[in-house]
C-alpha cells in the first residue's frame, strides 16, 4: 500500500510538471521544438518550479482515480469477452475474416 501512495502523488507531482512543458511548447511552437532541445546554442530549457495549489492536485487527483477506474473497466470487459462462453468459438472466423460482427476497414476500399 505504501508505494501505490508514493505512485500517486509522484503522478500528481508529475502531471504539473507536465503543464509546465506544454506551456513551454506552446510558447516555443510545435515546429521549433526540436531547434530548441537538439544542439541549440541556448542550451538546454529551463523550468521553474511550479507552484502546486490544492485545488490543483485535487483536479488532478481526480482525473487519475477516473483513469484508474477506466483501465479497471477495459480489463473487466477483456477478461469477459476472453472467457465469455462463444469468445473462443468465434477465434477461427475473426482469423479467416468471416466474422460478421466486426467491420473490417478493407471493406470500405
Amino acid at each position: 500500500m505504501q508505494f501505490i501512495i508514493a505512485d500517486f502523488f509522484g503522478a500528481l507531482r508529475a502531471r504539473v510538471y507536465d503543464d509546465e512543458v506544454r506551456k513551454w511548447i506552446s510558447g516555443v511552437g510545435v515546429d521549433l521544438i526540436g531547434k530548441k532541445l537538439v544542439n541549440s546554442k541556448e542550451g538546454p530549457p529551463t523550468f521553474d518550479q511550479p507552484k502546486m495549489t490544492l485545488s490543483k492536485l485535487l483536479e488532478y487527483g481526480n482525473m487519475l482515480v477516473q483513469e484508474q477506474e477506466n483501465v479497471k473497466r477495459v480489463q473487466l470487459a477483456d477478461k469477459y469477452l476472453n472467457e465469455a462462453a462463444l469468445g473462443d468459438a468465434n477465434q477461427d472466423a475473426i482469423k479467416r475474416g468471416t466474422f460478421y460482427g466486426l467491420l473490417f476497414y478493407s471493406e470500405f476500399i
